[in-house]
């Protein structure tokens, strides 16, 4: 009997997927034990309490395992309560190569611009409280932060988190020599009582407090400063790898939305996917998904929605299901709340679309959101 050969476009994402997932709990490992070596001294026992109230075991701790950036987040929001200034002192003794092979590939970059670029490739990875905006000003690049939707209220440890992150980065990239003047920090919140750690950290960069936005800038002609540890041969080697962490164009920011609608489509009369389960299927982690969805004005629910009523209508057009069985086949546990979506897309219920016949064009358009 042949061997049967598996097909490779399914082996590919599948290993793409656990590479990420080992690499995202590697860099959290990383970082947790950066906070513990900033928090050892000054608030002992707080680590633990952060990891405990995290869901974070001895053994999940010690296997280096199945971590995740939102475990991470977790533990700092937990940390946060008893030390407000906590992203000044973590980000005080990260180091790049905390991010593993991406921080290599980071450090190996011609110029700080195009490290910069990688690591915000990365925060797709990362994360899903916040956005970065990138925007050129008056030969300046601003980088401010916005919350996503789940994370609305959480302004101003974002805006930490974002702006220290990013200038500590730009500082580790350009080692030994320091920024010089021109850049400039702004805080949409009142001046705290930690405010001297955070100019200590921000040094020599002014900072203002209870500014219009939270955002870094620093000028334009920073991002041709060269890497002391530039390296062509380097970069390229650490590329092929950062494109199994980082992930392809094929599901880019711009193809997530389609991408999201094939797989829905690609699976007709069979159960609707949860977020996970579709990140999954397309090899991103679902902070990446979900966020990637954000940027494009949408979400996997809304998505999930349309590409069910758009079923809903074909269905009704042209079969003889019944109501209740188009409701069951597009996976709602009873008809009445399919008939309520329906309506509320179409502005009819399905019953008059199935009795009239009504032609997709003559129903009125709506978003399905």
């Amino acid at each position: 009997m042949p061997l049967r050969v598996p097909e490779t476009s399914r082996i590919r994402p599948a290993l793409d997927m656990q590479s990420r997932r080992k690499e995202e709990s590697l860099v959290v490992l990383n970082w947790l034990n950066r906070l513990h070596e900033c928090l050892r001294a000054d608030f002992p026992g707080l680590y633990q309490q952060a990891l405990a109230g995290s869901n974070i075991s001895a053994e999940r701790l010690r296997a280096g395992d199945g971590l995740t950036h939102a475990q991470f987040d977790r533990v700092i929001e937990i940390v946060r309560r008893s030390v407000p200034d906590v992203f000044f002192r973590f980000m005080s003794v990260l180091e790049l190569t905390d991010l593993g092979v991406l921080g290599y590939a980071v450090l190996s970059c011609p110029n700080l611009g195009k490290g910069m670029e990688l690591l915000a490739r990365y925060l797709e990875l990362t994360s899903d409280r916040f956005v970065e905006h990138h925007e050129v000003v008056d030969d300046c690049l601003v980088i401010s932060p916005s919350p996503t939707s789940r994370h609305i209220g959480e302004d101003r440890s974002i805006a930490e988190d974002c702006i220290a992150g990013n200038w500590r980065s730009i500082v580790l990239m350009i080692s030994p020599n320091t920024p010089g003047r021109g850049a400039s920090i702004q805080f949409a919140f009142p001046e705290p009582d930690y405010h001297d750690v955070i100019e200590r950290f921000f040094d020599p960069c002014p900072v203002e407090y209870a500014a219009e936005r939270s955002a870094l800038s620093i000028p334009v002609a920073w991002l041709d400063l060269p890497l002391q540890a530039g390296n062509g041969i380097m970069s390229d080697m650490t590329a092929s790898v950062c494109e199994r962490v980082l992930g392809t164009e094929a599901t880019s920011r711009q193809g997530a939305e389609k991408a999201v609608r094939q797989l829905l489509l690609s699976r007709p009369g069979r159960r609707m996917l949860r977020l996970d389960e579709a990140a999954e299927k397309l090899a991103m982690s679902t902070a990446q998904l979900r966020k990637r969805l954000y940027r494009r004005g949408t979400s996997y629910k809304s998505i999930v929605l349309e590409v069910r009523m758009n079923l809903a209508l074909q269905y009704l057009q042209s079969t003889h299901l019944s109501v209740q069985e188009i409701a069951y086949l597009l996976d709602y546990a009873q008809p009445g709340p399919f008939s309520r979506a329906f309506k509320k897309c179409f502005g009819v219920p399905p019953v008059v679309v199935r009795k009239q016949s009504l032609r997709p064009q003559l129903l009125p358009t709506r978003d399905a959101t």
